[in-house]
């Protein structure tokens, strides 16, 4: 993964970032082209208002509680992805300044969210896409999460837990429902799970980023997986 005479060094602040970017960048580039093939514009989801930030605000505490559960029990499998985070993002974390992280959180939750959000749920719920009761959309839901569980299978807990968060974000947009006069009319605002999704990534960043640090200058390591 290290290889800074071929040009990419892993650990080093500008090679992490660039990629971690640059793969966002191509989240949110599917997303509107897949968007475009199938019809769905999701900026028309999106309503940028004061009410969409308290509420995205809001939305960020429960996946905070999942993150706190996650990081402190002792369960092994938990203790696995925790370990495992450290390990693979702790020391090039660390390295990157704090507005570079919540530039790496930013364009997670809006590039994602777009993605699988904005476009893959809309587009499978068509019709039911703000009827949370309805088949269809509990079946969109499901159907959207599992791809980006797949997507984020670290490891099988970790890509279930962020298949449980993800079918989350797909709700939390409809507490905040587009007004009848716009495109999506009565559909959930994109923004509210964009904003949340940014805010818990970037909280996560200095987390994990603190323990780099801290296992950095103790010297401890970081424990092996099992």
């Amino acid at each position: 993964m290290n290889d800074p005479a071929g040009g990419f060094d892993w650990n080093d602040r500008r090679s992490f970032l660039g990629m971690g970017l640059g793969i966002e960048a191509v989240a949110l580039l599917i997303g509107l082209g897949l968007g475009w093939l199938v019809g769905i514009d999701p900026w028309s989801h999106c309503r940028w208002t004061i009410e969409a930030a308290g509420w995205g605000l809001l939305a960020t505490g429960p996946l905070l509680l999942i993150f706190g559960l996650a990081y402190t029990v002792a369960w092994p499998p938990f203790r696995r992805i925790r370990e495992l985070l450290i390990r693979l993002l702790g020391q090039p974390l660390a390295a990157c300044r704090w507005y570079e992280l919540l530039l790496l959180a930013a364009m997670a939750g809006l590039c994602e969210e777009v993605l699988f959000r904005g476009v893959i749920q809309p587009w499978i719920s068509a019709a039911d896409a703000a009827a949370p009761t309805s088949t269809r959309f509990l079946v969109a839901l499901v159907a959207s999460n599992l791809v980006f569980a797949l997507l984020h299978s670290v490891t099988p807990t970790y890509a279930a837990v962020a298949g449980l968060i993800g079918c989350y974000l797909g709700l939390v947009g409809l507490v905040d429902i587009l007004p009848a006069t716009g495109p999506a009319a009565g559909q959930g605002n994109l923004a509210v799970p964009v904003i949340a999704h940014g805010v818990y990534d970037f909280i996560g960043f200095l987390v994990i980023a603190a323990e780099g640090r801290k296992s950095a200058e103790t010297g401890t390591g970081i424990v092996e997986l099992d």
